[in-house]
């Protein structure tokens, strides 16, 4: 099993989701506020199936890190898919659900990292 700290990870799934044409990609550094994870990212996928593509794919790629999530919850159709990887939690979300929850609202005051 190959070893990457917490933000080297964030890192790598946020360029995966950017080679899949994600959106608005934002990681948060909530290492400090929260006690259950390290990073959180949010990403906007267009379509349905771009979405899937997005979650597949930072499946497919993380596997190949020796990293299985410990979770994933929403399934399309919600507009909303999370994958926990303990220390890093991934958002996936269609355009309207990301701005029906205003999710990043939540973490506002926390430190962003929006260049990878």
């Amino acid at each position: 099993m190959n070893f990457l700290e917490s933000r080297e990870k964030a890192l790598r799934v946020a360029q995966i989701v950017s080679e899949k044409k994600g959106e608005n990609i934002v990681i948060i550094d909530v290492s400090k506020a929260l006690g259950i994870t390290d990073f959180i990212i949010i990403c906007t996928g267009a379509t349905p199936l771009q979405r899937k593509a997005i979650q597949r794919t930072i499946e497919e790629e993380m596997e190949k890190l020796g990293f299985t999530p410990r979770g994933v919850e929403g399934r399309e159709g919600t507009g909303w898919t999370l994958l926990d990887y303990y220390d890093l939690i991934v958002h996936i979300f269609s355009p309207r659900a990301r701005e029906f929850y205003g999710l990043e609202e939540l973490y506002q005051n926390l430190p962003k990292i929006t260049e990878f």
